[in-house]
């Protein structure tokens, strides 16, 4: 998966499972404002890896504020189903993540 870009203030990026295990959206610390994440394909589970019960269907949009995108995860809801997400959302500038503690440096 490709790096983003730690400057730009809006993020996308789309993942469709190949296997029917708990998987990362992404590898990366990716400090969010705002998050959609559009479900597509087929029904999915989201949550953080280990408890991943909530159901989400073709079509729906989950909304989430204030996280980091490495910490959710998804699942297929039916064996074989690979289902499809898309992220968009805001990322805080980095005066911001200074302000908050969690940038350092010029």
């Amino acid at each position: 998966m490709k790096q983003p870009n730690s400057y730009s203030s809006f993020f996308s990026l789309a993942l469709t499972l190949t296997d029917d295990n708990s998987t990362r959206i992404t590898d990366f610390d990716i400090p969010f404002y705002d998050m959609n994440i559009h479900c597509m394909d087929n029904d999915l589970y989201y949550g953080d890896g280990s408890i991943m019960l909530t159901p989400m269907g073709v079509g729906d949009v989950a909304f989430f504020r204030n996280g980091n995108l490495k910490d959710i995860h998804i699942k297929n809801r039916n064996a074989g189903s690979n289902g499809t997400v898309y992220c968009s959302g805001t990322v805080p500038q980095k005066f911001v993540m200074q302000q908050l503690g969690l940038l350092y440096g010029d």
